[in-house]
């Protein structure tokens, strides 16, 4: 050993994660995570507190004449006033996931959804009126509804370029507070009412002014449990037809988990060329054209290109900041590799978690601009 190493800690056995990898301490929170919603399902009963359908109804719904609504000026377009609603009830109430660093050793216990490339947001119907908010509970799109509904309905959904509202999860749906309930029961009570009541033909296909409305549509889930369907989830592609929006990645859901305000290891997530070296797949399961849109730098160590990734995406965060006047005069270079760039070649989209309302500051007042109120 030189004089300039520095000598291993003689307590490195005693400390409390040596030797235990991302994947063991992920699958450990899984199962204290479970417990603690089993516990907590029964004293939250007990105790009658109060859920997001009571909160709801204390809550006055935005009025259908609201300023707020693009539909209701006649001016120009570059003298449209918009206004953002921001929502205190629905901030920070997304469920977000976290990577899967190994394939879980309950694998049919989850669920899991293709996801397209678009913006996270909570879709929030209350009588004539749906607002999207993101995840800051702030409106990024307003939609009049053909019909006035009696009950509200939230749902967890993904706005793409299509104009499409995919639907992930639910929280209120059909008088049912389903944040408390597991997902298998979420996802089995969203399709049957998504059909049973009519969602997709809430809102109208055409606009006053001849544009393509808004659409809803619910986002397809392949059980792990069964074998069949885990092929048809790996090898269907596009994963959307005529591959618009483009596939994001996929979401797997355990079947126990209730929905999560925040981050959860209940909830993880992959990009499709990742399918077949974390889940362990054999050879030809998966299409090779998921994999062959693989990033140039992806060599298959999944757990190295996830570690770069979140480094990469920390530093975007930090340079786009608000520099202080102290950060502004320091030009002092921090040494990171010119080659950094290079690895979002090829990787449009982040995953459904990064906090992207950090990077773009002025996204929601941009999106409201350009997605009219129908």
């Amino acid at each position: 050993m030189s004089d300039t190493e520095e000598p291993a800690s003689r307590f490195i056995d005693q400390y409390k994660n040596h030797g235990r990898t991302d994947a063991i301490l992920q699958e450990e929170r899984r199962q204290r995570l479970l417990e603690k919603q089993k516990r907590s399902r029964e004293l939250e009963l007990d105790a009658c507190r109060p859920g997001l359908l009571e909160e709801l109804a204390t809550e006055p719904p935005t009025p259908v004449g609201d300023d707020s609504m693009e539909c209701q000026t006649t001016k120009p377009r570059s003298k449209k006033r918009v206004r953002i609603i921001t929502s205190k009830l629905f901030a920070n109430k997304v469920q977000l996931s976290e990577w899967m660093h190994e394939r879980p050793d309950d694998l049919g216990n989850w669920l899991v959804r293709p996801c397209p490339v678009g913006q996270r947001c909570l879709l929030v119907f209350r009588q004539r009126i749906a607002i999207a908010f993101s995840k800051r509970g702030r409106s990024i799109a307003s939609i009049r509804t053909k019909l006035n509904l009696r009950d509200a309905i939230v749902l967890d959904c993904i706005l793409a370029k299509d104009r499409t509202f995919y639907i992930l999860d639910a929280l209120v749906l059909a008088q049912v507070d389903l944040v408390s309930c597991e997902c298998q029961f979420r996802f089995a009570w969203i399709e049957s009412k998504y059909h049973e009541n009519g969602l997709s033909e809430l809102f109208d296909t055409k606009t006053a002014n001849g544009k393509d409305g808004f659409r809803l549509s619910l986002l397809p889930a392949y059980d792990l449990a069964d074998d069949a369907a885990m092929a048809r989830c790996c090898s269907h592609y596009p994963a959307f037809p005529d591959d618009t929006p483009r596939l994001d990645g996929y979401l797997f859901y355990h079947k126990q988990s209730q929905y999560v305000y925040g981050k959860t290891p209940l909830v993880v997530w992959l990009f499709a060329f990742m399918l077949q070296d974390v889940l362990k797949l054999p050879p030809g399961l998966v299409n090779e054209q998921h994999l062959a849109n693989k990033p140039i730098r992806y060599t298959g160590n999944y757990a190295e290109y996830i570690a770069e990734f979140d480094r990469m995406q920390a530093n975007r965060k930090q340079k786009n900041r608000p520099k202080t006047k102290r950060q502004q005069m320091d030009t002092h270079d921090d040494g990171a590799p010119a080659t950094d760039a290079t690895l979002w070649e090829a990787m449009e989209a982040a995953p459904l978690d990064s906090d992207d309302d950090d990077l773009h500051p002025n996204r929601e007042e941009e999106a409201m601009r350009t997605l009219e109120m129908e």
